[in-house]
């Protein structure tokens, strides 16, 4: 007498399969089970192994940002940010007064504050304004030497936080270090005149933008939002220049963008949150009074230091895992040739 196929699946034992009609051998339920968790440990095994370069670039720039110096050069970097901005100030508007676009440099400082925190624009605004009324041409004139060294000190702490990101070994002299900042940081100040000159047609896109959205063809803030998508687009450039310039080791552009990306990214996400949480929690008025404004500037430049310093430690790692894998794929080639040279003299 023949078992059911039903019952000869509940005692675990072989049934057959359909096959013309005919039963046929079954697997049993037990054994796809086990053929099943067997597929899912291999797929986790191939996934982890095309995830460990992953794993380990984000591990080597976490330790190497948390277990070094990285947030003691973050608060160096925010201190001489803030003293080297305004003479930078200075000297971008000497030099836009030199070419009659003093307009336009207002207009590219309105847009910079614009990407802050409210909180932390409306402490700089007052000062940033002060500036730009009471600039002198002739004053400039005579202390643009002493703006363009102040506004070098930014730049020296940011090229040693990127130096000690990379692990440089030889850092060059300071009276070169010193130089090349100052040359920086001219080349900067060209930099943002050219691109401020280049947004002079952006009132004309302006007023396309609100004839279109008069009739309801756009959103009504979409002039804002454009602005700030304008604004984070010159961040990344500036921030990917910075990462290329300030080590002082040669680096390629797919060197730094990685890094660079995230680090505008996380900031631009820390920027929203910071002012989020200025809004509804912080209380730092009943701390520290009436310097509450500057310690909220100075902790906002801390955090965007530290922010900026992850960066260059994650293209750092990711260099690095660069330079290991094609160690690796370097290595048998080697061991090949090494081979064939000690042949001939066995």
């Amino acid at each position: 007498m023949t078992t059911p196929p039903r019952l000869r699946r509940r005692r675990g034992l072989p049934t057959l399969e359909p096959i013309a009609g005919l039963p046929g051998p079954v697997v049993p339920l037990r054994s796809r089970r086990k053929r099943a968790r067997a597929d899912f440990r291999h797929a986790r095994h191939r996934l982890g192994r095309r995830l460990a370069p992953l794993r380990r670039v984000l591990g080597e720039a976490f330790h190497d940002f948390f277990f070094s110096d990285s947030l003691i050069l973050a608060g160096n970097i925010a201190f001489t940010t803030l003293f080297a901005a305004f003479p930078f100030l200075i000297f971008l508007l000497t030099l836009a007064g030199l070419f009659g676009q003093t307009e336009a440099v207002r207009q590219s400082i309105e847009l910079a504050l614009e990407l802050i925190p409210p909180e932390v624009a409306s402490v700089l605004r007052p000062a940033v304004e002060e500036v730009l009324r009471e600039a002198s041409a002739g004053v400039l004139t005579v202390s643009i030497l002493v703006s363009l060294w102040f506004a070098s000190s930014g730049l020296e702490s940011l090229r040693h936080a990127m130096n000690h990101a990379y692990q440089v070994p030889e850092l060059p002299h300071f009276l070169v270090g010193r130089l090349e900042s100052i040359l920086l940081t001219i080349f900067s100040a060209i930099v943002i005149l050219i691109a401020t000159v280049a947004l002079v047609g952006w009132p004309v896109a302006r007023e396309v933008i609100a004839w279109l959205s008069e009739r309801e063809l756009f959103e009504r803030n979409l002039y804002s939002v454009v602005r700030y998508v304008l604004g984070v687009g010159l961040l990344f450039g500036l921030t990917v220049t910075l990462y290329m310039v300030l080590p002082n080791i040669d680096l390629r552009l797919r060197d730094v963008v990685p890094g660079a990306l995230v680090a505008v990214t996380v900031w631009t996400l820390i920027a929203v949150a910071f002012s989020w949480y200025l809004r509804n929690f912080a209380r730092y008025s009943l701390i520290y009074g009436s310097l509450a404004g500057i310690v909220l500037t100075l902790l906002f430049f801390y955090i965007s230091a530290a922010i900026f310093i992850f960066g260059a430690q994650l293209n750092s790692a990711i260099r690095r895992e660069r330079m290991r894998r094609r160690d690796e794929r370097a290595a048998p080639g080697e061991d090949a040739s090494g081979s064939g040279s000690e042949a001939p003299g066995v």
